[in-house]
């Protein structure tokens, strides 16, 4: 479970990053100067902190294991 954790949250942060660099190339700027950004970017951006939470989830899982064996001495 924890593996399978880990292996989603660096999915989704790599996927969340190509997605928010696809969404960055499509954004266009108006003849009056503003910035129209794509869709993607919001969701490029969302799977990206999805994987960040979902790694910082699993490297907590496994220091609490690491430490819980540590101290039965197993």
């Amino acid at each position: 479970m924890k593996r399978n954790t880990l292996i989603a949250s660096i999915a989704l942060i790599v996927i969340g990053f190509i997605v928010a660099r696809i969404g960055d190339n499509l954004s266009t700027i108006t003849g009056s100067g503003v910035v129209k950004d794509s869709a993607l970017m919001p969701v490029g951006a969302l799977l990206f902190a999805l994987g960040l939470l979902g790694l910082l989830v699993a490297v907590l899982w496994y220091l609490i294991a690491f430490v819980g064996h540590r101290l039965r001495g197993d």
